[in-house]
């Protein structure tokens, strides 16, 4: 890496550079082809004769933020095939936006929407078949919550799927139902009872949303992800995107438990198989729902609805097997657990994984991790375990008045997302989106400006964790994740400087450049 063989240099921004160091007022970054060689403040490090200089006075320079919980594949899928209820303010303008839908769409053929969230409307409450039937008796629909664990069918939908008074509920999942015994539309975690009559999405539909996905994410300063539980399809598609030249942004895959525990038995692959663009990453599990769906597990039932404590997706046993599975295997375990129970039998499980076969440095991890004990936040740090948390969580529901509030109460609420806690006691910690939304700039904005106080962290902590330790989680933080010589030249650049920004203002800064490997991807166009 000599420096007369040098491309770039960025000179005159604010560099943070997600080691969780203090920021670098007037710095220079040195890029050699897809490599940082030299950092440091200006005058201390020399812009090689004949660079590419790239003037960032009065922004902040970070490293490439990284997404460590997304579902990208299939967010570039809905922003084709779906429609957006995300900035819907009410179940009325919700339904109108479905029914203009309907309305253009040929009789027969499926109409499907996704984001609403019930939380953020005026009336409060989930969509229903009542609700769609009235204009839609020739097009099934099916209409998918915000946290992605409740969908809402119309009647033809229902009957479309063969979901009957006489169904039975699948296995951890549930179907409403009304006074009557018939179905509402609402299916909590069972979309497994329609999926299988929806007509399938074609490869190259996938690839140009996979290409969508990564155009999203370079303008917003996204130069990496973790996407969360793909079937064989959505690693063909990957695979495919790498080929062809469209896959932007570096991909690590957790792969849903039973394929990936297949492969790795008959084929030998192994959690980190690929190249720096495309990695197999975990075996994705799921213990329990969300909190939205009131189907996450807790000990203690819901403030909202003391009827239920939530649904364990498998049996505990179950998921201990699969666990020790996936661990003997050589795989990195990322084990979906929301509530204070699910959490407790994820730890569990692989307490016993590590038990049975210890090993040292498996970076086992467990999404979302929103409702802790201290307990279990001691026992993360001690059997190392990443915490893969989602900030914009809280930026969405927490809070007085919030969702959160709302299914936990005030004692419990001190228990969500705490952060700062987790900090402090040593555990690992990740960043990601969940795609609710995904915005890294809004995830930073919420955790540092969380609700709770006491479960704030510092605007370095917080890059660090979209960064650095995004990187650890998926077992690279030797070559990204932070500016420093010897790393990939992953970089976002901020169009304002972070650290002479209100915290309140984060999440509205503009993205003015992102590069890949040393290659500039996203330039912001000139207003």
């Amino acid at each position: 890496m000599a420096l007369e063989s040098c491309t770039r240099a960025i000179v005159g921004g604010t560099l943070i550079d997600g080691t969780g160091r203090p920021p670098v007022k007037d710095s220079v970054v040195v890029i050699d082809g897809e490599w940082i060689v030299a950092v440091g403040r200006r005058g201390e490090v020399a812009v090689p004769e004949g660079a590419e200089v790239i003037d960032a006075s009065g922004r902040t320079v970070l490293p490439g933020l990284i997404d460590a919980h997304t579902h990208f594949l299939w967010m570039g899928i809905g922003m084709i095939r779906l429609v957006d209820l995300s900035a819907t303010t009410s179940l009325a303008e919700a339904v109108e936006l479905v029914k203009a839908r309907v309305e253009k769409t040929p009789k027969g053929e499926w109409v499907m929407g996704r984001g609403w969230d019930d939380s953020k409307w005026t009336e409060r409450r989930y969509i229903t078949k009542e609700d769609l039937d009235p204009f839609s008796p020739d097009h099934p629909i099916m209409l998918t919550r915000v946290c992605g664990h409740l969908i809402t069918l119309n009647s033809k939908a229902l009957e479309v799927a063969g979901i009957t008074r006489d169904t039975p509920d699948p296995p951890g999942g549930q179907i409403d139902r009304d006074q009557d015994g018939e179905p509402t539309g609402v299916l909590r975690d069972a979309r497994q009872l329609v999926e299988k009559v929806i007509p399938p999405v074609t490869e190259e539909i996938a690839l140009e949303g996979l290409k969508q996905a990564c155009d999203h994410a370079l303008s917003l300063g996204c130069t990496g992800i973790h996407d969360a539980g793909l079937d064989a399809f959505g690693v063909r598609v990957y695979q495919s995107a790498l080929e062809r030249g469209l896959l932007k942004v570096r991909a690590y895959v957790m792969v849903r438990e039973d394929a990936f525990i297949k492969g790795a038995s008959e084929l030998g692959v192994r959690t980190g198989f690929g190249n720096r663009m495309l990695k197999l990453g975990s075996a994705k599990l799921l213990i329990d729902g969300s909190l939205g769906a009131r189907t996450a597990a807790l000990f203690e039932p819901y403030e909202d609805d003391p009827s239920t404590k939530g649904l364990l997706m498998m049996e505990p046993e179950e998921l201990t097997e699969k666990v020790k599975a996936a661990h003997r295997l050589g795989l990195q375990v990322a084990v979906h657990a929301i509530g204070d129970r699910g959490i407790e039998h994820a730890i569990a499980a692989i307490e016993e994984a590590l038990r049975e076969k210890p090993r040292k440095d498996h970076r086992h991890r467990i999404e979302h991790s929103e409702i802790l004990t201290t307990t279990q936040i001691e026992r993360l740090r001690g059997l190392g375990i990443v915490a893969s948390v989602q900030p914009n969580f809280v930026g969405e529901w927490s809070g007085p008045g919030g969702l959160y509030e709302a299914r936990l109460g005030a004692r419990r609420l001190r228990q969500n997302n705490p952060y700062r806690l987790l900090l402090d006691e040593g555990v690992r910690v990740a960043f990601g989106s969940d795609c609710m939304p995904f915005n890294p700039l809004y995830g930073l904005w919420s955790a540092v400006n969380h609700p709770i106080r006491e479960n704030r962290v510092t605007l370095e902590e917080a890059v660090r964790c979209y960064t650095l330790e995004a990187a650890y989680a998926s077992f690279e933080e030797e070559v990204r994740g932070s500016i420093e010589p010897g790393k990939l030249a992953d970089i976002t650049i901020l169009d304002g400087d972070l650290t002479e920004t209100p915290a309140e203002q984060i999440k509205d800064m503009p993205v003015h450049m992102t590069l890949v490997g040393g290659k500039i991807l996203y330039v912001k166009e000139d207003q």
